[in-house]
């Protein structure tokens, strides 16, 4: 059960690592286009209900509550075996607690980050989750002292976030001239963070721009955004590509990165690329979050990092001038530059090993009554 796109697609991964180790496995499956191509015979799709915020959540409440009464119903249905949650907790925590009810084993992999935002519920997916595959090592002390039996499996973007070969040679590929500077802005993979964040990314990227010769692109997710990334691009007199799904070879032939808070922040750290981590939600959200959340960083790459090695700029303190300048020192200050690459080179090692998924779905092929692991 997967809910947003890289969601989808680490689930994708999973199916196709299930599938060489055990052929014969059958796999059904919430998800999107990734996890239908590797596979899955799919029962139902929580696309376009990705939200971001606590509030944000309500508007689409019907929507969500429907397709987790289809999904309960598939489980009736059906009796899977094994039951396999990938992120989404909101969602995927109540649809677990179901398939227990139902008597069916619960595996979570790439874990609620429950660490940050709610402590109180690691007992609550202690009664109902079987076994934990998380991707950060630091989780499973976490995880364990909260008696959850759990297991580091690696970071799945180590597989997918892989960019070899010459960079000016890419960069031509792309579209990018070989003689400035490419500054990429990644403004999330929803809706309504494209419509918060990018236009305070392009008005930043549009200061430095004036000041310095650079090549500006906006990484899109999928192809439900290119609309609307288009339509607020055209408010700048600015050149500025669009690129979609290349989110990774965009980061590695970039000098520095404007960002959403998000797994696009570990892309970036995995190919070596500086970068700036931008975010906002609805007040009322942030005021909530503020109650909630029990870390200092909301980037995943200074969760990792263990301190804030890269600026966040959240809310009211996103400061295009501010993120110009910075932006600047992080393209054209060699020695910043080199002191930020290898904090990233640290984070990186620290997400494990490539085979992620590999790793996982052993783990679950181990879960099944007659395991054929």
């Amino acid at each position: 059960m997967a809910g947003e796109a890289s969601g989808d697609l680490h689930a994708s991964r999973l199916v196709r690592a299930l599938k060489e180790s055990a052929p014969d496995v059958e796999v059904l499956g919430m998800g999107g286009p990734r996890m239908r191509e590797a596979g899955t015979t799919m029962v139902a799709s929580p696309e376009h209900l990705g939200v971001m915020g606590f509030t944000e959540v309500f508007s689409k409440l019907p929507s969500f509550l429907s397709l987790m009464w289809k999904v309960k119903k598939v489980m009736e249905r059906e009796q899977p075996q094994l039951v396999i949650a990938i992120d989404f907790p909101g969602f995927n925590l109540r649809l677990c607690k179901h398939a227990k009810r139902l008597g069916i084993s619960v595996m979570y992999y790439i874990a609620p980050q429950v660490w940050a935002w709610g402590q109180r519920r690691v007992k609550f997916m202690a009664s109902f989750v079987d076994k934990v595959a998380v991707v950060f090592p630091f989780e499973v002390d976490f995880y364990r002292e909260h008696g959850l039996d759990v297991e580091f499996v690696g970071h799945p973007l180590l597989e997918s976030v892989r960019v070899d070969g010459d960079k000016t040679e890419l960069r031509r590929t792309l579209g990018f001239s070989t003689d400035f500077p490419v500054v990429a802005l990644l403004p999330g993979s929803r809706m309504q963070e494209v419509r918060r964040l990018l236009p305070g990314m392009l008005t930043a990227a549009t200061l430095l721009s004036e000041r310095r010769r650079v090549e500006l692109a906006v990484g899109a997710a999928d192809n439900a955004l290119l609309s609307e990334i288009e339509k607020i691009r055209a408010r700048f007199d600015v050149p500025v590509r669009v690129l979609e799904g290349r989110s990774s070879e965009l980061l590695y032939v970039s000098s520095a990165a404007l960002i959403a808070s998000g797994s696009a922040t570990l892309e970036a750290a995995i190919v070596g690329t500086p970068m700036i981590i931008v975010y906002r939600v609805s007040p009322l959200s942030w005021a909530i979050a503020r109650r909630l959340v029990a870390i200092d960083s909301i980037g995943l790459v200074n969760i990792v990092a263990g301190k804030k090695i890269v600026s966040e700029y959240l809310q009211n303190d996103i400061d295009p001038v501010k993120i110009s300048d910075e932006l600047s020192e992080l393209v054209f200050n060699e020695h910043k530059r080199r002191e930020l690459i290898a904090e990233l080179d640290s984070v990186e090692s620290s997400l494990g090993r490539p085979g992620a998924s590999k790793r996982a779905a052993v783990l679950a092929l181990s879960m099944l009554p007659e395991s054929p692991a």
